[in-house]
């Protein structure tokens, strides 16, 4: 199963509980609660992870006090299961709902289950999903078969190993950096930086590698293509031939396939050590408080897209990207200011 059908699976579970919900409020005839219940929960966290949600958008149509209960599965059993009743806890402390768990150590995808109920009244439900996520490269995280080994020559910056090997005479980064000072991390989830490296803008990526490292220009992206497969060309629109399928690994995210449709590369082989994932790209938007809180992602298990150091004109930089149908590493241009790219360092 690849990463985008678990999160199809994922939804489509969540359009049948709220089916399953209405049905059941329908049968029993009942005038419903104000409003639609929901809450915050990211959809990737670390193990370990206390989350702290609290129920909103649902009111009693008569000013009345709700219940809520909550679950996530797998891991609570029915007996194990928080209830609140008319704005108390079940010891008899003041509570508005709000729910605390701490999640297990170990990968997987856990369901939230959260319910509000107030007699007389049909109930509101919600239903949301978070995934446990690790950003060890070797094979004990949740990346795995990208060819990386604990023994590889490596950095540490920020608590983050980095795998580097060298080809053409630079050393690159065997995956893509996440340097927390900058950039956004998938789905603005901080579990995730760690995992598919964050996303920058070209202003920040000349800026974000370790001391020492620096952004490829372009012509070195051609370089170490041209080392890996010497029968690799540059086509007379700037794509790299031939180079794809000895760029990519045919690894796992827990456990799931992440390229797909990936036939009209080749076989991939990972020949070039460089372990290249379909992280996809983003769009940042404006920033804010040296965050990105509109951005949005796009390209997860079809797209891998890296920052050059070449800048166009005032406003666009030159970016690479390997795209799941087709066997180049294309040449493209994007804002320098809200296209969000992964990085990968050299020296």
């Amino acid at each position: 199963m690849s990463f985008r059908k678990l999160y199809l699976l994922v939804f489509a579970a969540a359009v049948l509980t709220a089916v399953s919900c209405k049905k059941d409020d329908e049968t029993k005839v009942l005038p419903s609660l104000n409003g639609s219940l929901t809450f915050y929960a990211p959809e990737f966290i670390e193990p370990g992870q206390t989350l702290t949600m609290s129920p909103k958008g649902v009111s009693h149509p008569e000013g009345g006090e709700l219940g809520y209960y909550w679950k996530v599965t797998p891991g609570m059993s029915t007996s194990d299961t928080t209830r609140y009743e008319n704005g108390l806890t079940l010891d008899g402390k003041e509570s508005d709902g709000t729910f605390s768990y701490t999640f297990p150590d170990t990968l997987g995808t856990y369901t939230i289950s959260a319910y509000a109920f107030a007699k007389g009244y049909s109930g509101a439900s919600r239903v949301k999903y978070a995934t446990v996520v690790i950003g060890d490269m070797t094979g004990k995280g949740s990346i795995t078969e990208n060819g990386i080994k604990a023994s590889d020559p490596k950095i540490t910056v920020d608590g983050i190993d980095y795998y580097y090997t060298n080809i053409a005479g630079l050393d690159w980064f065997r995956h893509n950096l996440a340097n927390p000072s900058f950039g956004a991390p998938y789905n603005n989830d901080a579990a995730m930086g760690p995992v598919f490296g964050r996303y920058y803008s070209f202003e920040e990526a000349v800026q974000a590698c370790p001391e020492g490292w620096r952004l490829p220009t372009d012509a070195e992206w051609v370089a170490m293509a041209q080392a890996v497969n010497s029968e690799s060309t540059v086509a007379e629109n700037g794509s790299i031939t031939s180079i794809a399928a000895d760029l990519m690994a045919d690894a796992a995210f827990n456990g799931m396939s992440m390229w797909e449709y990936w036939p009209k590369v080749g076989e991939i082989t990972n020949k070039s050590g460089l372990a290249i994932l379909p992280c996809g790209f983003s769009n940042l938007g404006e920033k804010a408080d040296g965050q990105y809180p509109v951005a949005s992602f796009s390209g997860t298990n079809e797209y891998s897209v890296f920052w050059t150091a070449d800048k166009v004109g005032e406003t666009m930089a030159n970016y690479r990207y390997v795209f799941c149908e087709q066997p180049d590493m294309v040449l493209a241009k994007g804002d320098i200011t809200t296209f969000g790219a992964s990085v990968r360092c050299v020296r």
